[in-house]
């Protein structure tokens, strides 16, 4: 029943897209140690996240990207480039578009494939993106910033246009290729790599496939440097050759690349290695990866493995289209530098060094809503459930939907911490078996079970909070165990923090255990509105408060005798209907003018 309301209001108006969320972390607390299950992908909320660009600056990762809506995708609709941050390519923080097309008549229709590097001489970053005008016609174009945060478009744009008779590319030509400029200094001047055909036989002649070659000493200034590859396949030599990486490795010249037009499903990135770039040919390409739109960048000094980012696809089973993320694993070079080899990331590894039992890989996103269940109320787009079973794209563990059911099991253990704080907060689902479904508390020393906390058949998570009081300054460990297989037999957790102040000082909510359960928003965040639905143990007048993060109210839903299952919209305004800015908000549940419960709520225009 709950599940058929839930799929009739996403019907009435709500972002599909939505369902893999922003990690915002919103503590009433000092949060000290966490534990959490994001994973190496880059999730931009209802969107397709496409062409991007992986940079460094003082210990933090800027991911520059542009995105297309997930439903009725079209290239045209890419007009704006994004800015993310991060510490570990796991946890993303998304700063907000830095440029958008327009209003000059270059990039009026759209903006792709930014690539940003650091121009030494004038002590700035430049991006080098596609500018696409009228007709899909693309040029290269550039801007500047002195901060990665504040970008400035040339006002030397295009700052290169192809020769009409050299190239197959054309200002009247639709759909005229030149793009995914790949930007890089060889010592005496800059090149950048970009996607392009080569006019034969006169014009208009007819196509093939290139990578092509220019070159500048101030970024500003382009000169036709030529064709860098022609496509010499025996298939495909009218393709594209897109989103081209060009890397050195002990005298081993790489050119990593995606031929456009095979077919979404496989459309693997191909790779093609020679001691001289002269004798790079398609009968020696080998395909190395399932994703598309490499990026591939060593940060280090050493021979350490280097990033290996791509665009990583999913398809969504309830309408066959297509979520697409950055996946971000490691490439090294075997074989004397002449053999790339993906090395996948191990999610678990840092945080949850003891792993065994079926369902032992972390969930990624809002998994149970593509097979029309209920969401579970997921913080980020990584978590711990023993009944899903999906991982993410190109994690190679299950499908989009897919479920362990019962039958998962597992045991992980947590890396050691010394307790400092009160509490700790986590959110828990699942079923209700005392004995075999629970997350403890264990003694590193000793390996005694010092507490549980149990589930207590919540489909959806909800948040809790674990009094540590009684074992303070003692160094344990968390345990999240499934022992069971029998019908209801799984446990879901996300979002583990622990936290100084007593749990009587957390606003809102009680110390004992509340008489609300089930208590999941979705979708959140939200745009333009989001169901709250719960449980009322008891009986009596219950409403919903909403507050900003200054503590005002801002919103309070009609009362309601309630008792049993509940249902509250809120559309992101306040109480005279005037639409609130984004941000984070905090629902409160009434029960007869008590705080029972309360959500975190995020308004993402």
């Amino acid at each position: 029943m709950i599940a058929s309301k839930l799929r009739s209001f996403i019907s009435a108006g709500l972002t599909a897209g939505l369902i893999l969320a922003l990690m915002l972390v919103f503590a009433p607390a000092s949060a000290l140690v966490t534990f959490d299950f994001e994973t190496p992908y880059l999730v931009h909320p209802g969107q397709q996240v496409w062409d991007f660009s992986l940079i460094e600056d003082g210990g933090q990762y800027h991911a520059f990207y542009h995105t297309i809506a997930q439903h009725n995708a079209h290239p045209a609709q890419a007009d704006t480039i994004w800015h993310a941050v991060s510490q570990d390519l796991s946890r993303w923080e998304i700063l907000g578009p830095v440029l958008t097309s327009g209003p000059g008549w270059y990039d009026e229709v759209a903006m792709w494939a930014p690539d940003v590097v650091y121009d030494e001489a004038t002590g700035r970053w430049a991006m080098l993106y596609t500018g696409v005008a009228e007709a899909m016609v693309q040029r290269p174009c550039l801007a500047w910033s002195d901060d990665l945060m504040s970008w400035t478009k040339s006002v030397a744009n295009p700052v290169f246009e192809p020769d009409t008779l050299t190239y197959h590319w054309a200002p009247d030509q639709a759909w005229s290729s030149f793009r995914d400029p790949f930007v890089y200094h060889d010592g005496a001047q800059w090149n950048m790599l970009s996607t392009a055909g080569l006019r034969l036989g006169g014009y208009p002649g007819y196509r093939r496939g290139i990578v092509h070659r220019a070159v500048s000493a101030d970024l500003t200034n382009w000169s036709d440097a030529g064709v860098f590859y022609e496509h010499d396949g025996i298939e495909g030599k009218t393709r594209d050759l897109e989103s081209v990486q060009y890397v050195v490795r002990e005298g081993w010249h790489h050119l990593f690349f995606v031929e456009q037009n095979l077919a979404l499903d496989s459309h693997p990135t191909s790779h093609l290695a020679a001691a001289d770039p002269a004798s790079w040919t398609m009968a020696n390409r080998t395909d190395i990866d399932h994703g598309w739109a490499p990026e591939i960048k060593h940060f280090g000094s050493g021979e350490e493995a280097g990033v290996f980012a791509r665009l990583a696809k999913g398809q969504d089973p309830r309408d066959g289209s297509w979520f697409v993320t950055v996946r971000f694993d490691s490439l090294r070079f075997s074989g004397g530098g002449q053999v790339p080899e993906v090395v996948f990331a191990e999610p678990f590894a840092g945080q949850w060094p003891t792993r065994f039992g079926t369902a032992t890989a972390p969930t990624f996103g809002e998994n149970a809503v593509l097979r029309h269940d209920p969401p579970q109320g997921v913080a980020g787009h990584g978590w711990f459930s023993t009944y899903e079973r999906y991982g993410g794209p190109l994690s190679g563990s299950g499908s989009p939907g897919a479920a362990w059911g019962a039958e998962g099991t597992a045991r992980l253990e947590s890396q050691p911490f010394t307790i400092t704080g009160d509490h700790l907060r986590l959110l828990l689902g699942g079923g209700y078996y005392a004995e075999t479904c629970y997350v403890a508390l264990v003694d590193d020393l000793t390996g005694l079970e010092l507490s549980r906390i149990h589930t207590n058949n919540m489909m959806g998570m909800a948040e809790r909070l674990w009094d540590l009081r009684p074992w303070l300054g003692r160094t344990v460990r968390l345990a999240i165990v499934d022992e069971e297989t029998r019908t209801g037999g799984w446990i879901a957790v996300d979002g583990i923090e622990e936290r100084v102040g007593s749990l009587a000082t957390v606003p809102g909510l009680p110390e004992a255990e509340s008489a609300v359960s089930g208590l999941i928003a979705w979708p959140n965040p939200f745009n333009p509105q989001t169901l709250v639905q719960y449980e009322i143990a008891g009986h009596g007048a219950s409403w919903m408060e909403i507050y900003d993060v200054a503590g005002r109210r801002v919103w309070q839903s009609p009362r309601h005798m309630a008792q049993g299952e509940s249902q509250i919209i809120w559309n992101g305004c306040d109480q005279s209907g005037r639409s609130l800015s984004s941000g984070s908000y905090l629902g409160r549940i009434m029960l007869e003018g008590e705080a029972v419960a309360q959500v975190r709520l995020v308004l993402l225009k």
